[in-house]
């Protein structure tokens, strides 16, 4: 008997349908995650981001901006003010800072609302190396740079003393910025350290982090982040956009305004979409705008954003060690630009960054592994006194009650 032979014609059809299907499906899922993204909430704590890497970059474009300032401006092309004429690479950079770093600190509060552990954490990320470099200079580099007699440079008192220079910085609130006899012929004459200013600002900043998660305002993140909001608005955006604020007349204002839009998207990080659709909507927006004269909000948003897409949604190579060589970048890369430009005269600003932004990234690696990484390692030790300070603060024991008779 014969059997017929089974008809298998219909297959490829069928397998070219599911092909289509799933094809389909995955050019529907591409452009959900292209327009929609992830929330900034699923981006942290996955786990995955570049922020080292844009640290360190946001390091070196202070250096680059400030290559023209330290050694004139011949030849010489801001990136970032040939984007957008009122907008600055080393401003770019320090946007940038404040940015990640008001996200970073409120998520360490939200995370350990303890107040003496956060400001332990935030005293020994900001104090050590910023201590050492104050010190390196005031008392070895200084007197090997000075043009003035040792003795001379040792016993001077008071203002532009080592003393003075030393004592200020350590107390991070107070900088000073000169040294005796220190880049007196450079082109921005005796100015040592001129970029440290945003550290004392930063440290203000990470007290009123601490202030408001005592006050338990952290936890109202909607009307937190409307106050902020509105303050930042009426005090930069508002007149920025009728022409009357001066960017870097007015820096400080305006990077304590990233820093507290940073702390908004900590607040309403379930709710903050990062896409590429995004990124590319406000990109398009800053560029129809850049022409009229309200540019500059557009180019503000353009900026936060951009840094916040980098910072999570490309996959960048990785630091190596995880390290964060940003930190102590930043700190030195003004003064070795001085040192490069007192040793050498050069005259061109690409080449002053071309010499001195490697001496500042490896002096910057070099406070990560010998100073930065071992001291925060403190950070999570718990904090013993010693027994008469235990003793001091001890509850005394209850006087017992008398019974009665």
């Amino acid at each position: 008997m014969k059997v017929a032979a089974t008809n298998t014609s219909p297959a490829p059809a069928v397998e070219r349908a599911d092909d289509g299907t799933e094809t389909s499906r995955i050019f529907r899922t591409r452009l959900r995650a292209f327009l929609w993204g992830r929330s900034l909430a699923e981006c942290i704590e996955s786990g995955r981001d570049n922020i080292l890497q844009v640290r360190l970059v946001a390091a070196l474009l202070v250096i680059y901006g400030h290559s023209v300032l330290t050694g004139g401006s011949a030849g010489w092309i801001d990136l970032a003010h040939w984007v957008v004429p009122d907008l600055y690479t080393h401003v770019l950079g320090l946007f940038t800072f404040f940015l990640l770093s008001g996200i970073l600190v409120t998520l360490s509060y939200i995370r350990t609302p303890h107040l003496v552990r956060f400001l332990r954490a935030r005293f020994l990320r900001i104090w050590p190396a910023l201590a050492v470099c104050a010190l390196v200079w005031a008392f070895v580099l200084g007197p090997l740079l000075t043009e003035v007699p040792l003795a001379t440079y040792f016993s001077m008192h008071g203002a532009d003393s080592p003393y003075d220079y030393a004592a200020h910085i350590l107390s991070i609130f107070r900088i000073s910025n000169a040294l005796p006899g220190v880049f007196t012929h450079n082109w921005v004459a005796g100015q040592v350290n001129t970029p440290l200013w945003t550290i004392a600002v930063e440290s203000t900043l990470y007290l009123w982090v601490a202030g408001a998660g005592v006050l338990r305002l952290l936890r109202l993140p909607w009307l937190t982040s409307f106050a902020i909001a509105g303050l930042f608005s009426y005090l930069v955006l508002w007149p920025m956009s009728r022409g009357q604020f001066e960017l870097l007349g007015q820096l400080r204002l305006t990077i304590e305004g990233f820093f507290g839009a940073g702390v908004i998207l900590c607040l309403l990080r379930r709710y903050v979409r990062v896409s590429s659709g995004i990124m590319l909507a406000i990109g398009i927006a800053c560029g129809l705008a850049s022409r009229t004269t309200h540019h500059m909000p557009f180019a503000l948003l353009a900026t936060g954003y951009a840094v916040l897409w980098i910072a999570y949604v490309p996959r960048l190579p990785e630091m190596p060690f995880r390290a964060d060589f940003s930190y102590g970048t930043y700190l030195w890369g003004w003064p070795v630009q001085q040192t490069v430009l007192m040793l050498t005269h050069v005259k061109s600003p690409t080449a002053l960054f071309a010499i001195a932004a490697p001496i500042a990234v490896a002096i910057g690696a070099l406070s990560w592994f010998c100073i930065e990484k071992p001291v925060l390692r403190l950070k999570d030790r718990r904090i013993v006194f010693p027994a008469w300070m235990r003793r001091l603060v001890a509850k005394p024991p209850p006087e017992p009650v008398s019974q009665p008779s």
